[in-house]
């Protein structure tokens, strides 16, 4: 690759490059064919991160953007100029939505973008390309045998996670500044974490899913993955089709954080452990108050059952008849999961509907003294790719790298990782979650909590204010 077109790093947030480009020290167009070089270099060495580029869109907009900012037009957002990823579950204009399956190879191309990506565009970002994904966004692996498997760039011999795997990937291998994922039942948060990324999950209906393949209409959300809570922030502005405004200042002292004590300290590996427990001794330097609480809900059975009895109806409703005509280009475990919503009666339904109403209230009643809960993201560290070959393990890594996360999906909350592992150690993820319709507030804490967990190495490159990072080299 050549040495003028390295890969992004820690440093180059959208921030930072915004400001460098409206000072003039790098172009648009410099930074999408720095992003393009990279990825088609990181792709003649086997990554399947993207299922498709863009070079000639992605140019053309890109010299539009510079153009505009040539005649003083003000950016309608930092995002303007900047190349960003799409999972390849949302619709972009001409192009074919495959949502990682090859059952979709011969569906038409979308005749408009989707709600998602069109504020993208509105807010100037470049679509530089699809990124891979579990097959219908249904494992937490990132397992794919259609387009390949991603993996991950801290440590090849290991898995990027699910279902938003090539997301994650090609953020966290320098090919993009960003990248859109959908989270049904934490398929941002738990790739973001294992390559030791920020994630967001905003809370439901808080940003259109209009134009993106539906996994569960009830629990699907759509969010960025990025290198900085502050990062995340700015695109969930544009995709909520709000003005950006900075993140307020929430100092650490004086918060009160809850970390439960049921189930979602269970099991940790050691390494993980370490890492939480640093964090939160971090945090309590900083004058925060940790308080351990019981939750007995969360290692109730009743709750981990309704969840498939709402998507998986669900998803036999919006992909059934797919399975009857093009099943036999579907993996069978995931023709298996679509088919399981069949036989579930509306009655079974409505009463899982009623029980998840239930508890979001017992949850948000349960969580409201706090100003935020934390957990480890991932009970687990990022899971090698020999563990796919055995089934027991392939089923435990499944589970685990979904069990934290999909209380947020489930009890109706926002929530977001932020990496806090000790420097040189694999990835491990700290949750920050809240309350249905604290987006903005959690954020803000979220980004607090960052730069007070994160390594002292990527705190300076995110959270340093020179930009010096930026200028294009």
């Amino acid at each position: 690759m050549s040495h003028e077109l390295p890969p992004f790093r820690a440093g180059d947030t959208i921030e930072r490059l915004a400001r460098a480009r409206s000072e003039g020290l790098i172009t648009s167009s410099g930074l999408v064919e720095r992003s393009l070089a990279h990825a088609a270099e990181l792709r003649t060495r086997g990554s399947v991160a993207f299922t498709r580029l863009w070079p000639e869109d992605a140019k053309a907009a890109a010299g539009r953007e510079d153009r505009l900012s040539a005649s003083g037009t003000p950016s309608p957002s930092p995002l303007a100029g900047l190349p960003i990823a799409v999972k390849d579950n949302c619709d972009v204009r001409g192009d074919i939505t495959q949502a990682g399956s090859e059952a979709l190879a011969i569906a038409l191309p979308a005749a408009r973008d989707a709600d998602c990506v069109a504020r993208l565009r509105t807010a100037g970002a470049v679509i530089i390309g699809k990124a891979n994904m579990s097959e219908f966004a249904f494992t937490n692996t990132g397992e794919n045998r259609h387009f390949g498997t991603p993996l991950n760039p801290v440590d090849p011999l290991r898995l990027v996670g699910g279902s938003s795997s090539g997301s994650a990937a090609c953020v966290a291998d320098g090919s993009a500044i960003a990248a859109l994922g959908t989270d049904t039942g934490g398929s941002i948060r738990g790739p973001a974490a294992l390559c030791g990324l920020a994630g967001f999950k905003p809370s439901e209906g808080r940003i259109s899913t209009r134009g993106v393949v539906s996994l569960s209409e009830t629990f699907d959300t759509i969010g960025p993955i990025a290198r900085s809570i502050k990062c995340c922030a700015i695109i969930d502005s544009a995709l909520a089709d709000e003005q950006w405004r900075p993140l307020a200042q929430t100092p650490l002292l004086g918060m009160v954080f809850g970390v439960p004590t049921t189930v979602v300290l269970d099991e940790l590996d050691p390494q993980v452990a370490d890492a939480f427990s640093g964090a939160l001794e971090s945090l309590s330097r900083e004058g925060a108050t940790i308080i351990e609480f019981s939750w007995p809900e969360l290692g109730e059975a009743q709750w981990r059952e309704a969840y498939p009895v709402i998507s998986h109806t669900e998803v036999y409703a919006s992909h059934g008849r797919l399975v009857e005509g093009r099943g036999h280009f579907m993996e069978p475990s995931v023709v298996d999961i679509i088919l399981s919503g069949k036989p579930i009666s509306m009655r079974e339904r409505r009463e899982a509907l009623n029980v998840r109403e239930a508890y979001v209230l017992n949850a948000h009643e349960r969580i409201s003294r706090f100003h935020a809960v934390l957990m480890p993201t991932v009970p687990i560290l990022p899971p090698l790719v020999a563990m796919l070959k055995n089934p027991d393990e392939h089923r435990r890594v499944e589970f685990m790298i979904g069990r934290n996360n999909e209380i947020a999906n489930f009890f109706d909350c926002c929530a977001a990782t932020v990496p806090c592992q000790k420097a040189g150690d694999l990835p491990v993820g700290l949750l920050v979650q809240g309350k249905h319709g604290d987006d903005r507030r959690l954020l803000s804490i979220a980004h607090s909590v960052e730069a007070c967990v994160s390594d002292p190495a990527l705190r300076h490159a995110r959270f340093a204010s020179d930009g010096s990072a930026a200028s294009e080299r």
